[in-house]
């Protein structure tokens, strides 16, 4: 694969890692960790309605949409709980499947 073709992968499997995380966050309603991430309160709720198939889609811009604003410890354990409940729902696969 290119490095770009690479390169837009990896942006697309950060942005649906991202939008997972923020949405996990968002049914949790955990406000304390979502105040670090300047999401509105609206698309909060928008984000905790969205299915996988969403979420999937919104992830292939070629835009990087993460803002890591959250303290290191905070979003290496809110990543790693996410890629569990990610692969768990399978919403990585139709990701994976695209170049």
């Amino acid at each position: 694969m290119p490095k770009s073709a690479q390169l837009l992968h990896d942006i697309h499997e950060t942005n649906l890692m991202y939008l997972l995380l923020l949405q996990r966050m968002a049914r949790a309603g955990d406000t304390a960790s979502i105040a670090g991430t300047a999401v509105s309160e609206r698309a909060c709720r928008w984000l905790a309605a969205q299915g996988p198939e969403d979420l999937v889609k919104l992830a292939q811009s070629s835009v990087l949409l993460a803002r890591l604003d959250l303290p290191a410890h905070e979003l290496l354990s809110a990543l790693s709980l996410g890629i569990d409940a990610a692969l768990a729902d399978g919403a990585r696969a139709p990701a994976l499947t695209k170049p």
